[in-house]
């Protein structure tokens, strides 16, 4: 158990050092961008997530997510961005479950979107549609299940890399703030069933997950 907090305090030093980078570049390119083509951006917000084979169905695990966006500015109807994001995903019990399980996944995220605005006003309102895709760094985990319940068994051997598609909606309120859903899905799986003798998850454990974000344009 030291050992597993040592190891998730010492990737949280490496995320804390590479958020400095990425402000560092993100004021970078406020510099020598015109404003009117870059915006930065603080994110915060829920996830309720899910994990394929973990004898459990539904999105019943929540967790937290924040960081930090990168906007830059194609045309008026379109935009790309890059995050950087502490998300917890992972699995739960179902309430009528016998054995209760709940594992959370901490991550390193780094979505990247192209942004396509269908709508908006000249006050700053918006619908915006967002596709892209997601690389997350697996930091460490959280466990507390019964008998040995859930993904368990598999949690020492899990991929540390993992890789997302991801679409959504976002409703701009004002031009500085901005709520936004999206629908996230595995494109590798957690884990190999046949890495270790005696295991066996069904889906070799393909994340699934939902994001409710707010968003605070600075």
């Amino acid at each position: 158990m030291q050992r597993k907090e040592a190891a998730l305090r010492g990737m949280t030093r490496r995320l804390m050092l590479l958020s400095s980078w990425i402000i560092g570049l993100l004021i970078g390119l406020w510099g020598t961008l015109h404003a009117q083509r870059f915006q930065a951006g603080i994110l915060a917000g829920l996830t309720a997530s899910q994990i394929d084979g973990d004898a459990s169905a539904g999105y019943h695990k929540l967790g937290l997510q924040g960081g930090l966006r990168g906007n830059i500015l194609l045309t008026e109807a379109q935009f790309f961005s890059v995050e950087l994001l502490y998300t917890q995903r992972g699995c739960r019990s179902e309430a009528d479950d016998p054995v209760f399980f709940k594992t959370t996944l901490h991550y390193a995220e780094i979505p990247v979107q192209w942004h396509w605005r269908i709508w908006s006003s000249d006050g700053g309102q918006a619908v915006v549609l967002n596709a892209g895709i997601s690389y997350g760094r697996l930091l460490g985990n959280t466990n507390d299940a019964e008998l040995g319940g859930g993904i368990t068994a598999a949690l020492p051997d899990l991929r540390r890399n993992s890789f997302c598609a991801l679409g959504g909606l976002s409703i701009h309120a004002s031009e500085r703030i901005a709520f936004t859903f999206r629908y996230h899905h595995g494109i590798n799986r957690l884990y190999d069933p046949f890495a270790k003798p005696g295991t066996n998850f069904a889906n070799s454990l393909l994340e699934r997950f939902l994001a409710f974000q707010a968003m605070y344009l600075l």
